[in-house]
C-alpha cells in the first residue's frame, strides 16, 4: 500500500475540517454580493448571477460612510501594537536577561492579568477616562486597549527573547558593544518574528473590541468598526446583503495579516510554555 493510499482519510478528514471551517466565510462572501430580496430565496442562491459588487461600494462610499469607522479602527489598532511593542519589549528583555528577586513572581502576574475580563474593570476604567478627559477619543481607546494587550504581549516576548542565546550577546560585550547597542543589533533583528507576532497580536485584539468603544464613545465620527457594524440593523429589518459587505471589509486586514503570522504564533506560544 502505498504512503499516498495511507494518507488519503486524513488528507481527506483534514479537507472536510478546513471546508466546514471556510463554509461561514462562503456564506458571508456570498450574501454580501446579493440584493436585499434574493437573500430569502428558498433554495439559496449560492452563486449570484449578477454579482452585486455595488454594495460594496455603497457600503463604502454611500450612506454608512464606512470608510470612516474603518480608518478610526486602523489608526487605533496601529497605535496600540506599536505603542505595545514599545512598552513590552523592554519589560520581556529584562525578565529575559535579568536576574532579580521576585521575577518568577512577577511572570506569573502578567500572565494572571489576563483572567481579569474588561467587564469587571470597565466602571473602573470608564471613571479613570472621564477623570483625564479621554472620552469620546481615540487616545483614549488606544490607552486601555494597551493595558489589555501588554501582559500578553510581554509574555509571548519573553518566551521568544529566552530562546535567543545570551551567549551572542556576551560575544558584542567582549568585543566593546554596549549592551543597548547589542539589545539594537543583535537581539532586535533576532526577535523580528517575536516582535511582529505580539505587534499583530495587539492590532488584532484592538481591532476587534467592541465593548471599550461601545462605553467610551458617543459621537458618531469616531466610532471602529465594531460599532458601526450596528448601523445595519434598522429597528424592524436588518440589511444582511450590506452588513456582509461591510463585515467582509472588517475581516480582510486581519486576515491578511495573520495569513503572514500564523506560524510565529505557535513559535511564539510554543517558546513561551518552556520552564526555565
Amino acid at each position: 500500500m502505498s504512503k499516498t493510499f495511507r494518507n488519503f482519510p486524513i488528507h481527506l478528514t483534514l479537507i472536510l475540517i478546513f471546508s466546514f471551517m471556510l463554509f461561514p466565510i462562503f456564506v458571508m462572501l456570498s450574501t454580501s454580493l446579493q440584493t436585499y430580496e434574493n437573500i430569502f430565496n428558498w433554495p439559496p442562491e449560492w452563486f449570484p448571477a449578477e454579482p452585486q459588487w455595488g454594495n460594496y461600494i455603497n457600503v463604502w462610499f454611500g450612506e454608512y460612510q464606512f470608510k470612516t469607522p474603518f480608518f478610526n479602527s486602523l489608526i487605533v489598532a496601529t497605535l496600540t501594537a506599536i505603542i505595545t511593542i514599545i512598552i513590552a519589549f523592554p519589560a520581556s528583555y529584562a525578565l529575559s536577561r535579568f536576574h532579580f528577586a521576585g521575577r518568577n513572581s512577577m511572570l506569573f502576574f502578567v500572565l494572571v492579568t489576563q483572567m481579569f475580563s474588561p467587564v469587571v474593570l470597565i466602571v473602573g476604567l470608564y471613571q479613570l477616562a472621564q477623570s483625564y478627559s479621554l472620552l469620546n477619543t481615540l487616545a483614549g481607546l488606544v490607552i486601555t486597549n494597551c493595558a489589555f494587550t501588554l501582559p500578553m504581549a510581554v509574555w509571548l516576548l519573553h518566551g521568544y527573547l529566552k530562546n535567543i542565546p545570551v551567549t551572542l550577546e556576551q560575544a558584542a560585550f567582549v568585543d566593546g558593544c554596549s549592551r543597548i547597542k547589542g539589545v539594537f543589533k543583535i537581539v532586535m533583528p533576532l526577535a523580528a518574528p517575536g516582535i511582529a507576532m505580539s505587534a499583530i497580536y495587539a492590532f488584532i485584539m484592538a481591532w476587534n473590541d467592541l465593548l471599550i468603544p461601545l462605553i467610551f464613545i458617543s459621537k458618531s465620527s469616531l466610532r471602529p468598526v465594531s460599532l458601526a457594524l450596528t448601523d445595519f440593523a434598522g429597528q424592524n429589518v436588518i440589511y444582511w446583503h450590506e452588513m456582509m459587505a461591510a463585515s467582509i471589509l472588517t475581516t480582510l486586514p486581519i486576515a491578511v495579516m495573520f495569513s503572514f503570522v500564523q506560524k510565529y504564533f505557535i513559535k511564539g506560544f510554543m517558546a513561551g510554555s518552556i520552564k526555565e
